[in-house]
């Protein structure tokens, strides 16, 4: 194992998860404020989404070689949407891999900024099965997670399912200092799957569980808090027909649900909060002429989110957005890119006595360049601007390397 190409991936995981501030639950629930945003869902979507090529070789090496993918662009004033994953599967010799996932993913169409580092090992067990633990160690020993399973590949493990079940806070009971309880513990299942026959790939990936439902009988330990839970789970699906590595049409579905509640003492109001949303996608990728590549895409989401107690709303919404991208390859390492995004947004928001209805249209258009250090190692800067509002729409920048 060559550590010393790996040690700067290292370095540069660490000093971005320790500088990062610590998320979870925000006690203010300030998403609801970002429901009725015109742009929430198509600068992740769309905007700032990495690229389908890239993509699609990302996942082809999931498991057999190490990448780091990110895409960070603005999405207000003050927010940034941050989608970073730095993966390593390193052989050991004989029947062992290294294994490291990092993952920070935080955005204002998320409820909760997830950063995780999962380091830990794959035991090949015999054919093309294999065993792997993973750990998700922090500070404080109740957050502590644990993930484990099996891994089943073919010899060029470009084909795979790795299925594992994951143990959020384990220790939470033993080593928490509010005196809680568990009465449910967060038990769920994750997985990536891979499977490729004739010119069809098909590729998932998610995570579900159980949640976590806790008691707080202490009033000493915990005077505010007497009971709580947290649920959360999201999965993708995407199928392609390839005609060739820049010739490719696609589909894609994804779900995503969040749900949380807390009981509150001294005459506190309770809260209960919950948010659900489904994204369909279809694409094409089609090169022309040698030079020019084209990438029509239409996105259809569905949202349904809800809270009661101390803030009540119901919301429904629901977006259509069309987008054309066109690309200029041009002689060297350089790729241009112009897009332009439509969205037609029909939203009912309401709470108490207030109501807010919308059905509108707005767009805007890209700009961006791509340089290819080498064919596995790209990154694309690009800004947007909003065309009914006359400004500016954000900057992006996008990194992928596989190694």
């Amino acid at each position: 194992m060559n550590w010393a190409r790996l040690l700067p991936v290292f370095l540069f995981s660490a000093l971005l998860y320790f500088s990062a501030p610590a998320h979870g639950a925000t006690d203010d629930w300030p998403f609801p404020d970002e429901l009725r945003s015109r742009l929430v869902f198509v600068h992740p979507m769309v905007n700032y989404a990495i690229n389908p090529v890239w993509q699609r070789d990302w996942e082809r090496h999931l498991v057999s070689a190490n990448g780091v993918q990110a895409t960070v662009g603005s999405v207000a004033t003050k927010d940034l949407y941050t989608d970073l994953t730095i993966n390593i599967t390193e052989p050991l010799g004989g029947r062992f891999r290294f294994l490291y996932r990092m993952v920070w993913r935080e955005g204002l169409h998320l409820d909760i900024s997830r950063q995780e580092h999962w380091p830990g090992f794959e035991m090949a067990l015999f054919g093309g099965l294999a065993a792997h633990l993973q750990v998700h160690p922090t500070p404080d020993k109740e957050d502590f997670d644990l993930l484990t399973g099996l891994l089943l590949t073919d010899e060029s493990r470009e084909r795979y399912l790795r299925i594992s079940l994951r143990l959020d806070d384990f220790m939470y009971e033993e080593k928490n200092d509010l005196g809680a309880t568990s009465q449910k513990e967060p038990v769920g299942v994750q997985w990536e799957l891979r499977h490729q026959t004739g010119r069809w790939e098909l590729f998932s990936t998610g995570r579900y569980g159980s949640g976590s439902q806790r008691a707080y009988p202490d009033s000493v330990l915990s005077p505010a808090v007497a009971g709580s839970f947290r649920q959360d789970g999201a999965a993708t699906c995407r199928l392609r027909h390839v005609w060739s590595d820049l010739d490719f049409a696609g589909f894609e579905a994804s779900h995503y649900r969040f749900e949380a509640a807390e009981q509150l003492r001294n005459g506190t109001a309770d809260f209960e909060y919950a948010n659900e949303f489904v994204h369909l996608r279809g694409l094409g990728v089609a090169g022309i002429g040698g030079f020019w590549g084209l990438r029509p895409e239409v996105h259809w989401l569905r949202q349904w989110a809800s809270a009661g107690g101390r803030r009540e709303f119901t919301h429904r919404r629901e977006d259509f957005f069309p987008a054309l991208f066109v690309e200029l390859h041009a002689p060297g390492k350089s790729t241009w890119e112009l897009g332009y995004m439509g969205i037609h947004h029909q939203w009912d928001y309401s709470s108490g006595d207030w109501m807010d209805n919308r059905d509108a249209y707005t767009d805007k258009i890209k700009f961006g360049w791509t340089y290819a250090f080498l064919p596995t190692a790209r990154v694309q800067l690009s800004v947007s601007h909003e065309l009914d509002l006359e400004r500016f729409g954000g900057g992006n920048v996008q990194f992928q390397m596989i190694f």
